[in-house]
This record gives structure tokens, C-alpha cells and sequence, in this order.
């Protein structure tokens, strides 16, 4: 396989990655074990909360992807350590003047119905992102898309933009491929038929959403194992049930039982008791996710910005963190990692400022005559819901009437759709290991803006970012940006979420990731 360029100094730097890449795809750690491998019935996965849809393009939910990263695929992709590759492209090149992306597609692929991907497929698939996705500002530059042949997809940009493919391969709000007959569906109309190792056979509502091995995949063997979502695929279960256990303490009864064989989140309380039990294995997922609240800009009282700097000053994460995540958890101000190319602490002054006496007079000065604030919380992340009570009364303390609704994960995200009816809207914004900077800012930029009302300045910031020439200067405006966000207390981060995970010993071949991959996972004991 071959990744080329013919130029252009825009797009050179996130070619020469890519080529990196191509020329390492064989190095990918094959399986262990891979003889001993044998189909199995059943695979059962526990997730903690019930996916709002499997439409890819209308969720940023983690209980959405969890599912359907095994059903869809996407043109490219995220390796093991967040670099671009790909995956359902063969290929790509692009112009001298970093306008034009020309992507040669795998042949021999077939969808879930039978029928072959070809040009046509990945063309209408973006035609409907661009279109309608939660995250379309990705595709905002796009000037045309064509498809000159059966296995040749051409992009071209109004201006370069470097990271072009890193927003093509981000898979927070993934674009993935469906057969075009889909491209006029509604959102969350779709047919369930992607090119994933998995297809959809059943959701039954608060039980499971059942796939099934898809005999017809075709796994891209210029991988030898996992890397990241791409990479050689092999499920070595006829079925895999995602089962929907939302307590905690039911999720470890299954596993320990062996009704489920691999749990999302592991309590660390339970974490503790289990260690030594050798029937399991635990594993470690740091910076799982950002803990905190996103804040309406557009509903009194909120809507005012010294009545958010004064919940800004009402609050100790270091106390909302250690209750809600059971000590399992970082306190500092980065919206990325420390450790990541852009981690930056600009807006540090505002972060955990721990000052309610200043907060209590600033809400006075604010004018505030008691109007409700309301948060919406859910009861399927234990974690979320034990934090909207803590800032609840600490926003008390200060002079706040706070009023906090609870609802199953789905209900939530419906209500947070209007905007008339919250105030704080509590989720995890997840970050590592393959979620930078530009799909941290795209969840407050037009259109997406997360805090309902637009923010020119957070706009123009994101339009600098994606065009920065150098890293150096994209860090400097992530910089700016994470600045805005505090100042302008658009999202009121907690702190950093670690997560345990856990499976059945027998279980081999699963690694932690920033969603399951529960491809090249078999059971030890199969016969």
C-alpha cells in the first residue's frame, strides 16, 4: 500500500505521518496465540448505560460508539497512538496546493446486505455528514466531492487546512460508510448495515443490542492485529450481546458469576475486593474522560456571565471528584492530557478557584432574584448522577435555588436538546487516548456549540486552529481557546475520570481502549 503526495506544504506534514504509518502497517503486534483461536456462541459485555441511537451521525455518546464502531467503519481512521490511518481507503494523495484529496478505496468490501463498497457509498456518506451530523463544521471547507470511478473518492477544500485528516479519522462523531440507498435517510433512520466485522441483529429496549459475526468481512491484512479502530479484524464469537446494566453493583455480581464476561467500569471500591480473585483480569484506563457540566448560555440565570463566574468560584472539585468517582480521578485545569502535544494550562486562574465568600458577593452583585437553576443529571452514570448532588449543594451554600432532574441516559440527552428547560448539563467529554484538540473544540463551535448560544470569538479560534501551518502555532490557539472557555465558563470542568475495566480470565485478546474493540477477542476455553 502506498500513501502519496505530490506536494504542497500545507498538506506534506500530515502525509509524511501517514506514510509513516503505511510503511509500519505490517509491524502491528499480531494476536498471541492465534492458532489456539476457536468460535465460540456468545460474548456478553456489560455497558452501563443504553445508547440515545445508532444513527453514528447523531451521537457523541460513548454508549453509542461502544456499539456501533463494530458495525461501521470509516475511510480513515485512528491508529493505536492517535496517528491517521487507514482503513477502508487504500490510499491517498493530495495536490501541491493542499486543496485536493484523492482517496483510492479497498475493493473486495461488502456491506452487511451483500452488496460491494464502492466510490458511490463513501461519497454519499459524507454528502449526509456535511449535510446533517452533529459534527459537520468537519467537513465545513469542503468546496466538492466526487467520485470519478467505482474505487476513486476525490475531496476538494475552498483553502488548505493541515489537519484536514485528522478531522476526516476523529471518531467522536465518526464518519462512517453506509450504502448509498441510505444517504437520504433522517437522522436515527438509517438501516443498521455498515462494512464492520459485526452486523445488527436486535435492540431490546433496557435489555441488550444483539450482533452477530458478519461472515462476508473482508479484514484488512495489511494489519496484524489491533491498531486503534483499524487494524485486522477476527471475531471469534458467533454472537456478541451488549447488555445494558446500569448499577454498579449488578455489572460485578454478572461478572463474577460469569454471566458477563467483560464489564465497562469496574467500581474501585469493588476493584479492591476483586484483586486477587484469579477468575478475573482488571485492567487500567486512565483519563477515561472529563468530568463536569456543560452551562446554557441562552437560560436565566445563566445566561448572565457573573452569575457563572460565581458557580465557577462556588466549587471544589477536589471534594465533587473524590465522592463521585470513589477516588479515582486527577485535579488539574488542561481540557487535553498532561503529556499530549497540546496540553496546555492557560485558564488555570479560574480553574478550582475554591472561593465561596467571592462567590456569594458576586451573585449579589449579578442581581440574581432567586431565579432556578436546573440540572439535568442521569441515572445510568453513577458517577455523573453522585456529582450533580454534590455541586447542587454547593451551589446552595453560596445563595443558588438549585433543582436537579434525573433521567436514564436517553431521556437526558433529549432534554438537553432543549434549551429552554436547564441550566448545568452534567456528562463526561471524552479525551484520551485518540480525541485531541479539534473535536474538544468542535463540541462549542457553530454549529454544534454545546452551550446554545454562539461564541464569535470560539469560532474564529476554531477557523485559526484547523488552518495553524505548524503544531507549535495550533498550540498556541488551543491555548487561546481553552482560555474562553474559562473565562466565558462554557463548560465547567471537575476534574479527570480514570475507569477500571474487567473481564472473565478465560476472555483473551481484549485491551483497553477509548471504546471496546471487541474484534481479536476469543475465549480460552472454547472447544
Amino acid at each position: 500500500m502506498t500513501i502519496t503526495t505530490t506536494g504542497g506544504r500545507a498538506a506534506l506534514a500530515a502525509c509524511k505521518a501517514a506514510a509513516a504509518i503505511a510503511i509500519g502497517l505490517t509491524l502491528a503486534a499480531a494476536p498471541p496465540q492465534a492458532a489456539a483461536q476457536k468460535r465460540s456462541a456468545t460474548l456478553v459485555f456489560a455497558q452501563e448505560a443504553t445508547p440515545p441511537t445508532l444513527d453514528p451521525y447523531f451521537s457523541s455518546s460513548i454508549a453509542t460508539r461502544n456499539v456501533a464502531m463494530h458495525i461501521f467503519e470509516q475511510l480513515v481512521t485512528r491508529g493505536e497512538s492517535n496517528q491517521v490511518i487507514p482503513e477502508l481507503a487504500e490510499s491517498w494523495k493530495v495536490s501541491d496546493d493542499g486543496l485536493t484529496y484523492t482517496f483510492k478505496i479497498r475493493t473486495g468490501v461488502k456491506f452487511h446486505n451483500g452488496k460491494e463498497l464502492t466510490s458511490a457509498d463513501v461519497k454519499a456518506s459524507f454528502e449526509r455528514y456535511k449535510r446533517m451530523a452533529l459534527a459537520r463544521v468537519s467537513l465545513a471547507p469542503v468546496a466538492t466531492m466526487t467520485a470519478p470511478d467505482r474505487n476513486t473518492f476525490v475531496i476538494t477544500l475552498t483553502k488548505p487546512q493541515p489537519i484536514f485528516l485528522e478531522e476526516l479519522s476523529a471518531f467522536v462523531v465518526p464518519i462512517a460508510i453506509l450504502p448509498a440507498e441510505q444517504a437520504d435517510r433522517e437522522g436515527n433512520k438509517i438501516d443498521l448495515i455498515g462494512t464492520g466485522p459485526m452486523q445488527f441483529v436486535e435492540w431490546v429496549p433496557d435489555s441488550h443490542i444483539r450482533l452477530k459475526r458478519f461472515d462476508g468481512y473482508k479484514p484488512d491484512t495489511r494489519y496484524k492485529g489491533n491498531e486503534g479502530f483499524g487494524g485486522q479484524k477476527n471475531v471469534w464469537f458467533d454472537t456478541v450481546d451488549f447488555k445494558i446494566v446500569k448499577e454498579p453493583g449488578a455489572r460485578v455480581a454478572g461478572l463474577e458469576s460469569g454471566q458477563l464476561q467483560i464489564i465497562e467500569d469496574l467500581p474501585p471500591e469493588s476493584a479492591k475486593r476483586l484483586a486477587g480473585n484469579k477468575s478475573l483480569v482488571l485492567y487500567d484506563l486512565k483519563n477515561f474522560w472529563l468530568h463536569g457540566a456543560w452551562v446554557n448560555h441562552h437560560r436565566p440565570p445563566t445566561n448572565d456571565l457573573k452569575v457563572r463566574r460565581a458557580m465557577q468560584l462556588a466549587l471544589d472539585m477536589e471534594e465533587i471528584m473524590e465522592i463521585s468517582t470513589d477516588g479515582a480521578y486527577a485535579v488539574q485545569p488542561g481540557l487535553q492530557y498532561p503529556g499530549n502535544p497540546y496540553y496546555v494550562t492557560d485558564g488555570k486562574e479560574f480553574y478550582n478557584a475554591r472561593d465561596p465568600k467571592k462567590a456569594a458577593a458576586l451573585l449579589k452583585e449579578s442581581g440574581y432574584k432567586g431565579e432556578e437553576l436546573v440540572i439535568i443529571t442521569n441515572s445510568s452514570y453513577q458517577s455523573m448522577y453522585k456529582a450533580a448532588q454534590i455541586v447542587s449543594e454547593q451551589l446552595k451554600a453560596v445563595g443558588f435555588k438549585v433543582r436537579v432532574d434525573v433521567f436514564d441516559w436517553a431521556t437526558a440527552m433529549k432534554r438537553r436538546a432543549d434549551k429552554d428547560v436547564w441550566n448545568l448539563w452534567f456528562t463526561g467529554q471524552g479525551s484520551g487516548p485518540s480525541v485531541g484538540p479539534f473535536s474538544a473544540m468542535k463540541d462549542v463551535v457553530s454549529p454544534q456549540k454545546n452551550q446554545v448560544v454562539a461564541d464569535p470569538e470560539i469560532d474564529k479560534l476554531y477557523a485559526d486552529l484547523v488552518s495553524g501551518t505548524t503544531v507549535d502555532a495550533r498550540k498556541a490557539t488551543f491555548g487561546k481557546f481553552q482560555s474562553r472557555v474559562y473565562e466565558q465558563v462554557l463548560f465547567l470542568k471537575f476534574g479527570d475520570l480514570y475507569r477500571k475495566q474487567a473481564a472473565r480470565s478465560n476472555i483473551k485478546g481484549f485491551a483497553p481502549y477509548r471504546i471496546p474493540r471487541l474484534w481479536n477477542v476469543w475465549d480460552e476455553g472454547a472447544r
